[in-house]
């Protein structure tokens, strides 16, 4: 008797942890409203053959991104995390791709990694680009470099600091500003496609 009342716990435990995450996309479909369409420089689509979000940036101009996104309701004042796997096809190598969130299409937070092993986190204001990492780019060796290549990112926000992960691995500490907006999603800097393989944003 006493077992199965464990057991009954551990069940309505595990599915109160599993109610914490409040997106979680395989890209079977498109029914989190992804951005997806094609223009001269770029061509985005939810890619249901491969369960991939595709993500490609034609542009060589140095000073170019393109940035991609879904509105998602995430609470900043509860503890939470982000993570992505993606997968780099092909492109410049000194260049970055990755996560951004709390955003509006002009203001938003972004964590990269770029295929010549670097990372970075900053923001944009109004459009512009400021670092956040305080040396801007760091090399690393947790990233894994060049085309063909998949590099999981992860951000956890606990309390009022973020912490940083590439490939499980944390390369960073740092505080954060508070959200612009709810936007979150990818941005890709220069001549790059990647391919998004999953995403998961939790409380935790």
């Amino acid at each position: 008797m006493r077992s199965s009342f464990f057991i009954l716990l551990l069940f309505i435990a595990g599915n109160l942890v599993q109610a914490q995450v409040i997106l979680h996309d395989e890209f079977n479909d498109n029914s989190n409203h992804w951005q997806q369409g094609v223009t001269a420089v770029s061509d985005v689509k939810v890619d249901t053959r491969r369960s991939m979000y595709h993500i490609e940036h034609k542009s060589k101009v140095s000073t170019d991104a393109w940035t991609v996104w879904t509105e998602v309701d995430l609470n900043e004042s509860k503890n939470f995390r982000i993570t992505a796997q993606l997968y780099k096809e092909k492109g410049v190598k000194n260049y970055g791709y990755g996560l951004l969130w709390g955003g509006t299409e002009n203001n938003y937070y972004s964590f990269l990694v770029s295929p010549g092993g670097f990372y970075c986190v900053g923001k944009v204001v109004d459009g512009d680009w400021q670092d956040i990492t305080p040396e801007g780019w760091i090399e690393t060796s947790t990233v894994s470099c060049g085309n063909h290549a998949f590099n999981k990112l992860t951000i956890s926000k606990i309390g009022d600091t973020y912490h940083f992960e590439v490939n499980d691995l944390k390369v960073a500490t740092m505080k954060c500003g508070p959200f612009f907006g709810n936007k979150l999603g990818f941005n890709v800097n220069n001549k790059q496609r990647i391919m998004v393989d999953w995403i998961k944003v939790e409380y935790i």
